[in-house]
């Protein structure tokens, strides 16, 4: 998990912050992606945006009584001019107005009449002016940020003389001679009014930003015009309003880098009413379209997006021509049949297309005067994450929260040096003072340990004197707090029952078992007897037994051999020679060999429960080394002995 942490660190110390800067609809964001985030108090932007985009689309045409497929090719550029202004931390408001250009390109067909007089048939003007409100709010002041965002345009063009068709040379769709045709992906026609309400969510995932927009928008239409079925003189006066409820979504995600910000986004529109299906199993009522780009800052207050677009969808000219063809059949189309072969408000997004922004953000004028601090915030104990309030005494910023789930947080701090405070529940306050510098966003990572819920000391039990040993427990690997040389100590126990052992060079360990119940402070003393051995002694023991003429260990040792175990592991320096004796009864060759064997037996038993095989050797002596004469069974029995002889102590 530390790898992981550092992993995570290194990529906030090489990312940065996203500019604050407008999207389309003139709030902070990135095209067609509005951030949940307002620009902030007293903040304000202007922009320039413009997308220029060419599809062709294939149409029918009727020319000296035979139906052609031709292939035009649609041009259009829109540009929009955006300002907002912060109205707090917490909102934003922005206006904006549209100009929109639509040029349409006939291919030339022979006998195919241009009413226009050319192949081009283009408009152009203000079309729509809207005006946006935003409010934001990061709740638990996390890496979470949602808003609102209520917004309404209003129509100030109709697109010229376009409630009027004609017929030229028996090719349908024409409009008003110098109108470009409905049948466009975008129809110079005005909307009369258009309104919604988004939900905003950004989650900032460091580096990497998160956008969603999801959002309810209803368009209202009215198309006034006089329909002809060519070759009869037949002629009927349409006068219909067309309401359309749109579901939208946008997501969008970036990546700032120093000096650069990378994006891309996507964007779908569903009209909810638009459900009619002529049986091919093509409906055309759902657009998308994806646009990535970068983003980079000029001239310190200046910013530049270049971004490329392409959409997805089954637009058919045959689509939005208002339900003329069905006329032309002889029918007599409703108006609510026409409605499901209305031009699109707005229209359908080109195949592809480009565009250039250009954009000025207040908050950028002096360059950054802070840096943003982030980092996690964690148990020093199990290394979970846990929420904490992490704040900045002395300085004017407000503090963070971070993350319960993933214990990141994020703030923006003056440039200089900030003393820095981190508090969370049951934790000891962690504290450092870091430097900042302004415009260098850099990563502090932070573990706070938990608040020592059982206390006591470990004394001598002779003495009565402090020892610096140290108090362990098994919560499914070893956790341990070390005293100090009188013997205080201090540990984190959780809930729950458990085994404490205290320890020191030289002593035995005790063992103790305690419950600790949530909230519950205990004090726990332990009193240790000294085992400590010295260069050059021997330990020698007698009642360690064997099978007769064997060097099998009889279970009866065991309990002598363990304490040998424990004595070794309070000496953990100490090197141990193990010598195996016999007495004199049988052939001294054989003696020397069973010595041997029996010191090897207990080498094994050592190093089985847990002796370090590098601090054992061993050796045999036979009957050689008597510590009294084999001249009686009792003496005989104290010659026959396993003696550890401590070769060094350091």
């Amino acid at each position: 998990m530390k790898k992981g942490l550092l992993l995570f660190s290194s990529l906030l110390i090489l990312s940065a912050c996203a500019l604050a800067l407008p999207s389309y609809s003139g709030l902070r964001g990135l095209n067609r992606t509005v951030d949940a985030k307002p620009i902030g108090a007293g903040e304000f932007s202007v922009a320039l945006f413009s997308f220029l985009g060419l599809s062709d689309d294939t149409r029918s045409a009727m020319i000296s009584g035979e139906a052609v497929d031709v292939t035009d090719t649609e041009y259009n550029g829109t540009w929009f001019i955006t300002t907002a202004f912060g109205l707090g931390d917490k909102f934003e408001i922005a206006g904006r107005l549209s100009y929109v250009w639509n040029c349409l390109s006939r291919e030339s067909v022979e006998g195919r009449q241009n009413l226009s007089g050319g192949e081009n048939d283009n408009d152009d003007g203000f079309s729509e002016a809207g005006l946006y409100l935003k409010y934001g709010t990061n709740p638990g002041s996390g890496n979470l940020w949602v808003g609102l965002m209520p917004w309404a345009n209003f129509s100030i063009y109709d697109g010229g003389n376009s409630p009027f068709v004609i017929n030229a040379n028996e090719y349908d769709g024409i409009w008003q001679p110098g109108q470009p045709m409905f049948e466009m992906r975008r129809p110079m026609i005005g909307t009369d009014l258009s309104a919604g309400i988004d939900l905003l969510l950004s989650y900032d995932l460091h580096p990497v930003v998160w956008h969603t927009n999801l959002g309810y928008h209803y368009f209202k239409q009215n198309f006034q015009f006089t329909d002809y079925r060519y070759g009869t003189g037949d002629t009927v006066a349409v006068d219909m309003d067309v309401e359309d409820p749109v579901f939208h979504l946008a997501m969008g995600l970036e990546y700032p880098m120093k000096g650069l910000t990378l994006f891309a986004e996507a964007e779908w529109r569903h009209f909810m009413k638009r459900d009619y299906e002529a049986g091919d199993e093509e409906d055309y009522d759902d657009m998308i379209i994806i646009q990535p780009g970068l983003r980079f800052p000029v001239y310190g207050c200046f910013a530049v997006d270049v971004v490329g677009g392409f959409s997805i969808d089954n637009f058919d000219p045959d689509w939005s021509d208002l339900g003329h063809h069905a006329y032309q059949a002889g029918m007599d189309p409703t108006n609510g049949y026409r409605a499901n072969f209305a031009p699109f408000p707005e229209g359908y997004y080109p195949t592809w297309g480009v565009g250039v922004n250009l954009m000025y953000s207040s908050d950028l004028v002096e360059g950054p005067e802070h840096a943003v601090m982030s980092g996690t915030v964690t148990d020093s104990y199990s290394n979970e994450p846990i929420e904490a309030v992490v704040a900045f005494p002395g300085a004017a910023v407000g503090s963070a929260t971070s993350d319960a789930e993933t214990g990141f947080y994020s703030a923006e701090i003056p440039e200089g040096s900030v003393n820095v405070s981190v508090t969370s529940p049951g934790y000891v306050d962690g504290t450092a003072t870091v430097q900042a510098v302004a415009g260098q966003d850099f990563s502090r990572n932070f573990a706070l340990d938990p608040i020592k819920n059982v206390t006591g000391t470990i004394t001598d039990i002779e003495t009565g004197m402090g020892i610096a040993g140290k108090v362990t427990f098994d919560d499914g690997m070893p956790v341990s707090a070390n005293a100090s040389s009188s013997g205080a100590y201090g540990i984190y126990v959780p809930e729950g029952q458990w085994t404490l052992t205290a320890s020191a060079n030289g002593y035995l360990p005790v063992s103790v078992n305690i419950e600790v119940m949530y909230g519950e402070a205990k004090v726990v003393d332990f009193q240790l007897e000294s085992v400590a051995v010295e260069e050059g002694q021997v330990l020698s023991f007698d009642n360690i037994y064997f099978d007769f003429n064997s060097a099998t260990i009889k279970r009866e040792s065991y309990g002598v051999l363990d304490e040998v175990v424990a004595i070794l592991c309070a000496n953990p320096n100490a090197q141990i020679q193990i010598a195996g004796h016999t007495d004199s009864d049988g052939d001294e060759s054989y003696n020397q060999t069973l010595s041997e064997n029996r010191a090897k037996a207990v080498y094994d038993y050592l190093v089985s429960n847990g002796v370090a095989s590098g601090r054992l050797s061993t050796v045999g002596y036979g009957e050689s080394q008597p510590v009294v004469p084999n001249n009686s069974s009792a003496n005989k029995a104290l010659n026959r002995r396993i003696e550890f002889v401590v070769l060094s102590n350091r």
